[in-house]
């Protein structure tokens, strides 16, 4: 809601069932653009309280939409992960960007990822320059 005053409007947080207290929204979020063989890849990373979103496109569309939490009854040391294609198709190589980006992110936190992916080259040169990319964001 906006207050009205002479001054410039102010930005009040009202207190709602989702945010009893009324305190902001703690959402980390940041963005960056490399050029990976040619094409511009856009990488988007936000934390929330209980999730990490990854967005990384080639052409500006989410594509293939994952979600990739550590395998239940795994200890900490453990590598294993559960990945559920949410939406779009189902790939080998998609299945690995969606392990390789949770392996990052587990390294700082056990928060689940959910992953856009839309990458046009399948090359391994292109995988290494999308994690390198991705690198330049982790927040997480």
């Amino acid at each position: 809601l906006i207050e009205e005053s002479a001054d410039p409007p102010l930005l009040r947080t009202v207190p709602s069932p989702m945010n009893p207290g009324g305190a902001p929204f703690p959402v980390k979020t940041a963005q960056a653009q490399v050029d990976i063989c040619g094409k511009p890849t856009q990488f988007h990373v936000s934390v929330f309280a209980d999730k990490v979103l990854v967005i990384i496109t080639q052409n500006g569309k989410p594509g293939t939409v994952m979600q990739t939490q550590k395998a239940k009854g795994m200890g900490t040391g453990n590598r294993s992960f559960e990945t559920k294609v949410l939406i779009g198709k189902r790939d080998d190589w998609m299945l690995v960007y969606a392990k390789r980006v949770a392996e990052l992110v587990a390294q700082r936190t056990d928060k689940m990822l959910l992953l856009t992916l839309c990458v046009l080259d399948e090359s391994p040169e292109v995988f290494k320059a999308v994690m390198d990319g991705l690198a330049s964001v982790a927040i997480w």
